[in-house]
């Protein structure tokens, strides 16, 4: 089990969260939830986490729901798959 922490962490293109946990096993993503004080063994990635389906990406940029719907990254290397 991989535990990661982001600014902001978009569940879908309307509902986000600030300062968010992702629980991740193989790549997909098991349970999400409020990081409320420090957790042993949790990577914090700054940056946003995007759900999608199950699986997450990251990116270094803290993205606005504005922006997600238009954040094409992908080709350029600055969105990975966690």
């Amino acid at each position: 089990m991989r535990r990661v922490a982001a600014s902001r962490v978009f569940i879908n293109e309307k509902e986000f969260h600030n300062n968010y946990v992702v629980e991740l096993f193989e790549h997909l993503v098991m349970n999400h939830y409020p990081l409320t004080n420090e957790l042993p063994m949790t990577e914090w990635l700054g940056g946003t986490i995007i759900i999608r389906g199950k699986e997450a990406y990251h990116t270094q940029e803290v993205l606005s729901p504005a922006e997600l719907s238009t954040y094409d990254s992908c080709g350029d290397g600055h969105i990975q798959r966690l």
